[in-house]
């Protein structure tokens, strides 16, 4: 029983126990003042009577007797009674019939008791008799049964008003006590949240205990992100420039390059710094790292705006730049150049410093080998105005000529249509345990863009889908489809949401009432965002949680890794798993430093009580490493479904 209920009861009886002994005391004080009255009433008809018997002639007994009648029928009496000085009675009036209006039990429990009213009978200077008189009670009872009710029914208001009253300011105590109670259940579920201290004294300091508590949680995960931040740059960022390593260039390269759902097609840009030498020759090793560092700084900058654009140091004279789109290929690969002579600001001692640069389309069809080729290309080149722009024209297009065939009219009629007929469906792909259980399936969206054409990866049409604004109406079709699917009986299904849906109300509205309406199936899907729109909408993301997890449905963060250290950030939102990107994971049985790093990070996820699945596991290798190092899950194209 809840602490409420129990106050409620304590107070309830509390309040019967004080009504009660008002009631009873009430009607004992106005049962004492009605006898009073009717004791006072007794003695003043008495007297009177008497003095009226004592003026008559009473040699004539029926004379006496008239006065007593005519008195008693004209009065509410009980008992009029007179008896001479030897106690012999000479006249008696008494109503036998006189029956209270009032339950039998409350007479009893609350019986008027009222002396008779006595006085003397004279008889010129002698006594005649002695005369007592008794009023009819009856109305006192009626006055006191009515006195009663209407006390019962003012202390039933009362208490109604009181209850309502009580309501109200035990709601107001007891918040923070609610408060403190979600805020307990939170960091059960490992939800670092904090509260607002209450003004009570005793809730106040309870309240700062749990605050320090939350607090501390979420300076020890922020510290341990930094901490982790820093060991995945050791690991996988080269120190002298701050650019990606050619080990994890080449991994972040190949987890696109292996992503048919996200990627078709981009652009990689390769330079060399051919008099690096020269340079290190006159500046030294400490000035030459510094035109390094220089150079770094410049081309993370000139990478930073766009998620889908990344720099890597490949060796001591290479630098590389990898774009996501195909697009402006040419105009990336001047700005590459440009912003390495900028950077590097030695026009006065090298006026023809020049670094050859060279940019080829590369697409999910081309092995990471190419690398090697262009490196090889450009250390076989000399002369400088052939290689100010090298375009690799041997490079292998789209497997799809989609994107360069159609207009942007043609390309919105058909995904409208593709829309309108629901020409779309999910994938699968499975997400297993480490002891090969099933945790949810992957369902990533394939369209249809003709009727009755072959089925498309979303890398084919996910870019026209934004451009166009139509990727939330996707994303609400699909999670439609995974609810019916789910419906029928398939197991838990992982849904990709975009940023832009997770970032519209009208979709978060119709997909909390989608979630609503089929209780039944919400535990089983599985709503996952990226990273990158993850942080850069977190008010959006944080609102698109508290909204749909009390319906029971998992939410989770995919490809990891690049934002580390603001994994802090998630402390409250009861997240049931991140997915760790596929850069991450490769060759993860060999790389030891990525090793150390997805050690931690599985830590710091399961302090924050998620999952960590790794994603994009190829290697039977890396299946048996990962368990080791903390994963919970595994996918990829490695990655069986379990037998049924």
């Amino acid at each position: 029983m809840s602490l409420i209920k129990q106050l409620w009861i304590a107070i309830s009886l509390l309040m019967l126990l004080v009504f009660a002994a008002c009631v009873i005391a009430s009607i004992e004080s106005s049962k004492h003042t009605l006898e009073q009255q009717l004791q006072m009433k007794n003695i003043d008809n008495a007297t009177s009577l008497a003095l009226s018997l004592s003026q008559i002639d009473k040699e004539d007994p029926v004379n006496v007797a008239l006065l007593l009648s005519a008195q008693f029928d004209n009065g509410h009496y009980q008992r009029i009674r007179l008896v001479d000085p030897e106690g012999k009675l000479i006249s008696e009036h008494y109503n036998a019939d006189i029956q209270p209006h009032t339950p039998s039990w409350f007479n009893r429990a609350f019986s008027i008791e009222v002396h008779p009213g006595v006085a003397q009978v004279q008889n010129g200077w002698s006594q005649y008799g002695t005369l007592s008189l008794e009023s009819d009670a009856t109305f006192a009872y009626q006055a006191l049964w009515n006195g009663a009710k209407k006390m019962l029914l003012w202390s039933v208001a009362i208490a109604l008003l009181a209850g309502v009253l009580g309501s109200w300011l035990l709601r107001i105590i007891t918040r923070p006590l609610s408060e403190m109670a979600n805020m307990a259940e939170a960091i059960g579920d490992q939800r670092f949240i904090t509260m607002t201290e209450p003004r009570v004294t005793e809730f106040k300091s309870l309240a700062q205990a749990m605050n320090r508590l939350s607090n501390r949680i979420r300076k020890m995960l922020n510290e341990q992100s930094q901490l982790l931040e820093q060991l995945r740059f050791e690991a996988n960022y080269e120190p002298i420039s701050g650019l990606m390593n050619r080990k994890y260039f080449t991994s972040r390269v190949s987890a696109y390059l292996d992503n048919e759902d996200n990627f078709e097609e981009g652009v990689l840009v390769v330079s060399h710094i051919a008099e690096l030498a020269e340079i290190n020759a006159k500046y030294g090793g400490t000035g030459t790292d510094q035109i390094l560092k220089r150079i770094g700084h410049a081309l993370t900058e000139l990478c930073k705006p766009e998620n889908g654009l990344f720099a890597g140091r490949l060796s001591g004279a290479d630098f590389a730049v990898f774009s996501s789109s195909p697009d402006n290929r040419e105009l990336l690969c001047q700005q590459v150049k440009d912003t390495i002579i900028s950077a590097a600001a030695i026009a006065d001692s090298f006026p023809d410093f020049s670094p050859r640069t060279i940019a080829s389309h590369i697409g999910r069809s081309d092995q990471l080998d190419s690398l090697k080729d262009l490196l090889a290309v450009i250390r076989q080149r000399n002369d400088l105005t052939q290689l100010q722009l090298e375009i690799d024209d041997q490079a292998q297009q789209s497997s799809s000529p989609l994107n360069t065939t159609r207009t942007e009219s043609e390309w919105r009629a058909r995904l409208d249509n593709a829309i309108m007929s629901k020409r779309l469906r999910l994938a699968s792909f499975p997400v297993i345990s480490p002891t090969n259980t099933l945790i949810h399936n992957e369902g990533p969206m394939r369209l249809q863009l003709e009727p009755n054409g072959p089925w498309l990866p979303a890398a084919e049409f996910i870019g026209w889908a934004i451009k166009l604004d139509l990727i939330t109406e996707m994303d609400d079709l699909l999670v439609q489809i995974a609810i019916e699917d789910l419906k029928n009986g398939k197991p838990a299904i992982g849904l990709n949401i975009s940023s832009r849906a997770v970032s519209n109300p009208t979709y978060l509205e119709h997909l909390h009432a989608l979630l609503q309406a089929n209780p039944e199936v919400a535990d089983r899907l599985w709503l996952e965002v990226p990273e990158d729109g993850v942080f850069r909408h977190m008010e959006a993301f944080r609102n698109f949680c508290l909204t749909l997890k009390p319906l029971g449905c998992h939410i989770g963060v995919e490809h990891v890794g690049a934002q580390v250290a603001r994994l802090g950030e998630l402390h409250d939102l009861g997240l049931s798993y991140i997915k760790i990107d596929a850069s991450v994971i490769r060759h993860i049985d060999s790389n030891t430093g990525n090793q150390a790093f997805l050690k931690g990070l599985c830590l710091i996820v399961h302090s924050l009580g998620m999952m960590a699945i790794a994603e994009g596991v190829q290697t039977n290798e890396e299946i048996a490493a990962l368990p080791a190092l903390g994963i919970d899950g595994m996918t990829g194209p490695a990655i069986q479904a379990p037998a049924v």
